[in-house]
């Protein structure tokens, strides 16, 4: 049982009650993927602060306008790496089209980002 878990049995009644009823521990599950996130992921980290203003659009799977600083703080908007305990929320998943599933390429994001500090020289991986 991690911290998460734990603090979800805490503060969710019905949590704590299928908990010593039934046995049952809230599921602990990856944040929901997006198109949007999938496509970051495949950017290396170091790489992802040379994006400078990238902007939310329909085009990218959501339906809001936003502007990142950068596009590190954007992927830590988007769940990457976060768990979702119970029935909790991210912000994100208020934003997003649920039924955009086009798959995103490196020029889509480019076309939604200011500027980069400096020329691209690293591949995108396919998965």
């Amino acid at each position: 049982m991690n911290q998460r878990i734990l603090r979800e049995l805490s503060r969710s009644a019905s949590a704590m009650v299928d908990f010593h009823l039934l046995g049952k521990l809230p599921s602990c599950v990856n944040a929901p993927a997006t198109p949007l996130r999938d496509l970051i992921e495949q950017i290396p980290p170091r790489a992802r602060s040379e994006f400078k203003g990238v902007k939310l659009s329909p085009e990218l799977g959501f339906n809001s306008r936003m502007q990142f600083h950068t596009l590190h703080q954007l992927y830590e908007w988007l769940g990457g790496n976060k768990k979702i305990v119970g029935n909790q929320t991210m912000p994100y998943m208020s934003w997003r089209n649920v039924n955009f599933n086009k798959k995103l390429t490196l020029q889509d994001l480019l076309k939604h980002t200011a500027s980069i500090r400096r020329q691209l020289t690293w591949p995108v991986r396919d998965n």
